[in-house]
């Protein structure tokens, strides 16, 4: 039996330990006999650019599991159905049995359509999902590989900003950090990870709570009347209360193939409620975009978050091995 596994969407610090314990437990599978990745994500399970892992040593595999971004190359590619035809024909054709493909929302809703595309053509092939995202938004998945490192890089650096902002506070006055985070606040919530009683971070603004502005520049402006000082944190999915994303409130945002809009490229929630600090309450109003930094800072892994990123590679290679498809590795 052949296996392929692809990385697909943003890298996250430990997305290759995912790939390297399943190239690893594959290995020590007597039923596997080759184990290949997809380049490039779902673009490369489409196009055929796949590249044999079967004789990776340990050492080899070892660094792998510890190096941060995405070893096989991640990608936003959105394959039409028949795309999903042809990758289908190609595992066919290339006899291959099993499919792991490591991501998040998208990644597994491409999942299940590969899945139920090989089960009505009575196609050999298992397709496995392996929950991957810093979002922590995945159904099934309690906590998701790619979390718990981010969340560590923003407990602390929040932590880190607030007693810098407090050293400074008689020249700069508010400091606005803007997390990614379209519809899910869980990393905008780890910057309270730290937080002690009355302390920076002030105030967290998350996509699931739409926003009044109004009273948002009252609450900083009680806040620094206190401490001299105000730190916020945002997630960059803020609406406000009418459902607008305050991050295309300065400009229109651009728009992917599928008409999503790009938050991650647009000038974003802090420059415009720096602005708005600033014109309202002459509060002078630091920006900080982490940007890729959360997702990809290896100085701040989580052994914890290696361990559920390498069960996930080994608990793929199982379920496929015992023939089971259209399946996502949960994590409680």
């Amino acid at each position: 039996m052949d296996l392929l596994i692809a990385q697909c969407g943003g890298p996250t610090a430990v997305i290759n330990a995912s790939l390297a314990a399943f190239v690893e437990a594959a290995q020590e599978n007597r039923r596997i006999d080759r184990v290949f990745g997809a380049r490039l994500g779902l673009e490369g399970l489409r196009s055929g650019d796949w590249v044999e892992l079967t004789a990776l040593t340990r050492p080899q595999l070892e660094r792998l599991g510890r190096q941060p971004g995405a070893a096989l190359g991640g990608g936003r590619y959105r394959p039409s159905q028949g795309d999903f035809q042809h990758a289908l024909e190609l595992l066919v054709d290339r006899d291959i049995g099993g499919v792991a493909l490591i991501g998040g929302n998208g990644t597994m809703a491409a999942a299940h359509r590969l899945a139920t595309l090989a089960q009505q053509q009575h196609a050999p092939v298992g397709i496995v999902g392996m929950p991957k995202t810093i979002d922590n938004d995945l159904v099934g998945a309690e906590v998701a590989p790619g979390y718990g490192s981010a969340a560590r890089f923003i407990g602390e650096m929040v932590q880190n900003v607030g007693l810098d902002l407090y050293s400074m506070r008689h020249f700069d006055d508010v400091v606005v950090i803007e997390l990614m985070g379209r519809h899910a606040g869980w990393l905008a919530a780890a910057a309270a990870l730290l937080r002690r009683p009355d302390g920076a971070p002030h105030l967290i603004l998350v996509p699931e709570a739409r926003l009044n502005e109004a009273a948002l520049l009252a609450q900083v402006a009680e806040i620094y009347a206190r401490h001299e000082a105000c730190l916020v944190v945002t997630a960059e999915g803020v609406r406000d209360e009418a459902g607008n994303y305050l991050a295309e409130k300065q400009a229109a945002l651009p728009r992917d193939a599928s008409g999503q809009r790009l938050l991650s490229l647009a000038a974003g929630v802090a420059p415009y409620l720096a602005s708005r600090i600033l014109r309202e309450l002459g509060l002078r109003c630091r920006q900080i975009r982490p940007d890729l930094i959360q997702r990809s800072c290896r100085l701040a892994v989580s052994e914890a978050d290696i361990t559920l990123a390498r069960l996930t590679g080994a608990k793929a290679v199982e379920t496929l091995v015992a023939g089971l498809s259209d399946t996502m590795i949960g994590l409680v």
